[in-house]
């Protein structure tokens, strides 16, 4: 299945090598291009074909891609957003997630991370690294980031079994498979997850995990 892509940054130079960078993946097109927040939410407004993921900097004039973020998951909830920053602190990564963030990229991340993680997020609805998934639990420890969540004994045995193998990058094919469900089943378990959780997409469910200990950092599957 073709994956199509969109790129938002304000930077010329970069934007245009990424564009360069993702015209080199296999199974990808790029639908368009935006220099800043305003121009990336006219864009997936007006244009016929939506990007599938879009890589997102939060650091553009006229409209940042913070706000540009909140607005597009609000008004298209199926398009799937990496973030790309130099900023690597804390409560900036905790706040990109809660705002409905499904991945975080270092500008400076090698080309075939950043096709992993296109590949990871159009898949699986996350992307996280170890260093990064180390950062975000952190901060959730010292609470730089208050998240709306509530105690976790609020799940049934059942939700946090599947929660646990949704961390664990699962999809709900395979968990469906391994819990002998059917994969409707699977969704509802997951629409009821989020739900509970408050969680805006599978990036806020890891945070969930994460925060309420129902997953351990050893138990994430990287490629």
């Amino acid at each position: 299945m073709n994956i199509n892509i969109a790129i938002a940054d304000d930077q010329k130079l970069f934007r245009k090598g990424m564009v360069a960078l993702v015209g080199t993946f296999d199974g990808m097109s790029l639908i368009f291009e935006a220099g800043n927040g305003i121009e990336l939410l006219e864009l997936c407004e007006h244009s016929e074909i939506k990007p599938d993921v879009i890589l997102l900097d939060l650091s553009m004039p006229e409209m940042n891609g913070l706000d540009a973020l909140k607005i597009l998951k609000e008004k298209h909830v199926a398009i799937k957003v990496i973030v790309l920053t130099i900023n690597e602190a804390e409560n900036f990564i905790l706040a990109t997630i809660q705002a409905g963030a499904n991945g975080y990229l270092a500008k400076n991340a090698e080309p075939e991370e950043v096709e992993l993680a296109i590949r990871e997020v159009f898949k699986n609805d996350f992307y996280f690294t170890l260093p990064m998934l180390e950062i975000m639990r952190k901060g959730l420890v010292k609470k730089l980031q208050p998240l709306a969540f509530e105690k976790e004994d609020h799940l049934t045995p059942r939700e946090k079994e599947v929660l646990q193998l949704i961390c664990k990058q699962f999809s709900s094919i395979e968990i469906a498979e391994k819990l002998f469900l059917s994969n409707r089943t699977v969704e509802g378990h997951r629409n009821n997850l989020l739900q509970k959780t408050s969680s805006r997409n599978t990036a806020g469910l890891v945070l969930y995990a994460l925060k309420n200990k129902l997953i351990d950092l050893s138990d994430f599957s990287f490629s």
